[in-house]
């Protein structure tokens, strides 16, 4: 008969911070005290488990406002009964007299069992703020060995329960010692550099494997998020038809829900498939689950796996690593989706590269040479190609056509509208002496493609006649031409007409003005809605007041163009444009 040595009460307590990492180092320490004491190999084991319960509920269940209090933990030693206290600051619970065993498929319940099952008392406090959980065992081994006279059914039943929850819990830990072996070897070769389509199917039929499953269907999001196509499906040639997302509360198949709810969708023999449900074709009586893929909030797709016997569910850690390795294949497939939208962008990019090659390339290279004026322009697009566009045309009789335009929006379709007009604009030098006549012409062959498209272009024609020295102006809901004469003195023609692609039939008369000399100039709006970081708009006014100093200098248009451009950018301050930018300088001096 071994000895048991007698020790007087020794008392050890612990402040623990309120994470699961600071848990473990506690039940370590725990344990040594306890050992010191000369608690017995066997009960180590036991006290260790069930502290660990404890403490880990005292952690996952705490309230907000316990977060920042510490987990006291007293160990308290006798000669004949050692005593844990765990002080809590969560919301409570009601503990009850004797747990029942969770079922296999739940992943968590297992806590208050095992505790029960652990200690020879339980004991579960509750207060305001605090609660405490006093678990009590004996410590006289002979004492506990021996069953109580005429009980000897009694302890043999309650060593038949604690035998098969041992057997219970070595098969668990064999199941999980299986799936983190698989989940390593996963992650192992995810890690090489595998997540070919092959990997993924690999892996998906090894895991059938290890869950014990008969079948898996793996959906993905199409583009747009709308719906569901099959990537791999364990039954080869099986190839369901895409599945659209319905909208919340509309019921449907299973992925479709799981995807909606962002949350697993269980069916089994008592909640069974619907008979138009995609996945009844693996059998009607089918077990399993629906398991959205997320990563980052956003949905990549759906995985379900499930057995064609729905009595028998997945335990509890089948579903843990069914979990684990579905949710890394998500995040595989959506790093190779954004691999993919990263090389479209640089490709797109490369293409709007080539199309602002383009797009500049159409604007006059130089100025046409007029006897009375010097001409300048310039062009800066919000993005890589634009919808502003500005040009000048030599007409008959020592004449130019100046012309600015800007179409509605930014981007391709404006780009794509201001390479239209351009074309329509040299399509027709006849016109040039008569802008008026000019938008007509346009509006009528641009009207039909503008109105189908929902947008317009707004565009000033001015006619400069060196033989008679005058101006003809007209405009299609277009800012305005300003003037400056030799003394400073600024004027405006505003409007005739609306935008291009407004009314099929619109007419623009013209305004004639005389050119003596000085400053000129036409700009679309991103020159006066520039944006200073403040959020303020450069306006009109501080245009027309460069107009009318250029006027006053007698700057040439290379000059005036310069002093423009440097106004901007002071202005915007390193502001990235809001929208595009163009101009054309007229002055009396020659560059």
């Amino acid at each position: 008969m071994s000895a048991v040595r007698l020790v007087p009460a020794r008392f050890l307590a612990l402040e623990l911070a309120c994470d699961l990492a600071a848990v473990r180092d506690a039940c370590r320490q725990a344990r040594q005290f306890l050992a010191d004491q000369g608690v017995g190999a066997a009960d180590l084991d036991g006290w260790e488990l069930a502290l660990a319960e404890a403490a880990n509920n005292a952690v996952k269940y705490v309230t907000e406002a316990g977060r920042a209090l510490p987990v006291r933990v007293e160990l308290d030693v006798r000669t004949h009964q050692a005593e844990v206290r765990v002080t809590d600051h969560t919301a409570g619970f009601d503990m009850p007299a004797r747990a029942e065993l969770a079922e296999l498929t739940d992943e968590s319940g297992r806590g208050i069992f095992l505790i029960q099952q652990l200690t020879d008392e339980a004991v579960y406090l509750r207060g305001a703020g605090e609660n405490c959980m006093v678990l009590r065992r004996g410590r006289d081994p002979a004492a506990a060995a021996l069953p109580i006279a005429g009980d000897a059914a009694g302890a043999a039943r309650e060593l038949a329960e604690a035998s098969a929850t041992l057997d219970l819990m070595t098969e668990e830990l064999s199941s999980a010692y299986e799936s983190l072996s698989a989940i390593f070897r996963f992650s192992t070769e995810l890690q090489t550099g595998a997540g070919s389509d092959d990997f993924i199917r690999r892996w998906l039929n090894h895991l059938l494997t290890i869950t014990e499953a008969d079948w898996f269907v793996l959906r993905l999001v199409e583009q747009g998020g709308q719906s569901l196509r099959v990537e791999a499906a364990s039954a080869a040639t099986w190839a369901g038809a895409p599945l659209r997302v319905p909208a919340p509360g509309a019921g449907g198949p299973a992925e479709t829900r799981a995807a909606l709810d962002r949350a697993d969708l269980w069916f089994d023999a008592k909640s069974p498939l619907g008979a138009d449900d995609p996945l009844s074709v693996f059998g009607a009586g089918s077990g399993g689950f629906s398991h959205p893929l997320v990563v980052s909030e956003q949905l990549v797709g759906v995985f379900t796996i499930g057995r064609q016997d729905g009595g028998r569910p997945f335990r509890a850690g089948q579903v843990s690593v069914i979990h684990t390795i579905a949710d890394f294949l998500a995040l595989q497939i959506r790093s190779r989706q954004i691999h993919a939208e990263q090389v479209r962008a640089k490709l797109d990019l490369r293409d709007l590269e080539i199309a602002a090659g383009i797009q500049q390339g159409l604007l006059p290279v130089r100025m046409p040479v007029v006897p009375c004026a010097g001409l300048a322009g310039f062009y800066r697009s919000a993005r890589e190609i634009g919808g502003d566009y500005y040009d000048a045309l030599g007409a008959e009789g020592e004449s130019v056509l100046l012309v600015i335009a800007d179409v509605m929006g930014k981007g391709i379709s404006a780009a794509l509208f201001a390479l239209m007009f351009r074309s329509l604009v040299h399509a027709r030098p006849d016109l040039a002496s008569r802008p008026g006549e000019f938008l007509e012409w346009l509006n009528r062959n641009l009207y039909e493609d503008l109105d189908r498209a929902g947008m317009f272009i707004t565009a000033q024609l001015a006619c400069l006649n060196s033989r008679t020295g005058q101006f003809q102006v007209a405009s299609a809901g277009h800012p305005p031409m300003l003037f400056a004469n030799l003394r400073g003195e600024v004027a405006e023609i505003g409007a005739s007409g609306p935008p291009i692609g407004i009314v099929a039939d619109a007419s623009f008369p013209e305004d004639r003005r005389p050119w003596r000399g000085g400053q000129a100039l036409m700009f679309t709006d991103g020159l006066m809605d520039a944006r200073n970081p403040a959020g303020s708009l450069l306006g009109l006014d501080p245009l027309k007041a460069a107009v009318a100093a250029s006027a006053l200098r007698g700057d040439s248009p290379t000059d005036a163009r310069e002093r423009m451009v440097r106004l901007l950018h002071d202005f915007e301050a390193g502001t990235q444009p809001a929208d595009d930018t163009a101009f054309i300088v007229i002055s009396s001096r020659k560059p």
